[in-house]
């Protein structure tokens, strides 16, 4: 086990491990943290369902065994006192704001930041109350010391709408895992093969994008990866336009693109993206994009080399977007080394030494 040379004490908090983005990003840092550098517990309020393994064993996991973000407060409290951190790192929203409101509690040198996960504004309409949510958040989410954005958007939207400090905030991506490899070229198919993963949730939009291939003139293949609650109500709309032969729900998948080898486009029909990571991995493989332009960071993704963003909410364009990108002759090796240039585990890391750093 290593032993750390810095005096850094981090104590990382999450609700959970289970499957989700935020979920997912605060995986990746336990298991690629330098452990020589930063003395890490991961705090985990329930961990019953776990989804993602943390497989650096110098980071210390500690299931709280706590129901919900609202009884933690004294069992986070106890456990900084006992580990004497110099940084905490919330990675909810709903768990940051509580953070927030009794960041009186915790002792004023322990630094306490937070990680956000999707468009704050937007998000909260989605609450248990979005009227007294939004003024919580107004009134106490400034009171974080620092709070991490995946996007230009996010960020913007935190100055915008809760009068957070833009010095108070900085902007960390989304980091791709290594290595990185795309499935090998299959033989020309008799039809253009499209795929999305994503959640099937309201906010992804994948009933538009089903509408939307529904209108394509070329012949196709979607597969659409992922589980959710309008798995029933989807199935009916890919019945009604007869589209059994051409959508396909695949159900989830540990390492989704290899169900499709090579696919031609990724579709993305989301509503609002915090920093879409199905999207990072597609261009990450060479995958060439077609999304809807919606909140977040989709724009900071897709650019004339890699995709087509599609403006507004009109399926017909999107229909005619996806037959345009299918004659466009993008350079997928192009796409993929760029990605990995800037979205690699170890640029990424390094931007989050440096605030680990800059804070002790």
């Amino acid at each position: 086990m290593a032993q750390p040379t810095s005096s850094v004490k981090l104590l990382i908090v999450v609700p959970s491990l289970e499957c989700g983005g935020l979920e997912r990003n605060v995986a990746i840092i336990c298991n690629n943290i330098d452990t020589t550098k930063y003395d890490v517990t991961l705090a985990v309020l329930n961990n019953s369902k776990q989804f993602f393994k943390i497989t650096n064993s110098d980071v210390k996991v500690i299931d709280m065994r706590i129901a919900n973000v609202r009884k933690s407060l004294f069992g986070i409290l106890r456990l900084s006192r006992t580990i004497k951190p110099d940084i905490i790192l919330s990675a909810a929203n709903h768990l940051n704001l509580f953070l927030a409101i009794f960041k009186w509690l915790f002792p004023k040198r322990i630094k306490i930041i937070a990680r956000e996960s999707s468009i704050v504004s937007i998000n909260t309409q989605r609450s248990w109350n979005p009227v007294i949510y939004h003024w919580l958040l107004r009134n106490f989410y400034k009171k974080i010391d620092l709070i991490i954005c995946q996007s230009k958007y996010m960020q913007q939207d935190l100055v915008s709408n809760y009068h957070i400090k833009v010095a108070k905030t900085k902007i960390i991506h989304n980091p791709l895992t290594q290595p990185v490899t795309r499935s090998e070229a299959a033989s020309p198919a008799a039809f253009v093969k499209l795929i999305t993963v994503a959640r099937l949730s309201k906010e992804k939009g994948l009933d538009r994008l089903i509408r939307a291939v529904s209108k394509l003139k070329i012949p196709y293949r979607f597969i659409i990866i992922g589980e959710g609650r309008m798995h029933e109500s989807l199935q009916q709309l890919i019945d009604s336009l007869s589209l059994q032969q051409h959508v396909i729900l695949a159900g989830r998948r540990e390492e989704p693109f290899t169900h499709l080898p090579d696919p031609d486009l990724f579709l993305m029909g989301s509503h609002y993206e915090g920093f879409p990571n199905a999207m990072l991995e597609a261009i990450a493989l060479g995958i060439p994009v077609v999304a809807f332009n919606a909140p977040g960071g989709i724009a900071e993704l897709v650019d004339n080399n890699n995709g087509i963003l599609v403006e507004g909410n009109d399926e017909d364009e999107f229909a005619r977007a996806i037959e345009n990108a299918v004659n466009k002759e993008f350079d997928k090796k192009q796409i993929q080394e760029a990605a990995v240039k800037r979205f690699n585990i170890d640029v990424i890391m390094n931007q989050w030494y440096d605030l680990f750093d800059s804070l002790k």
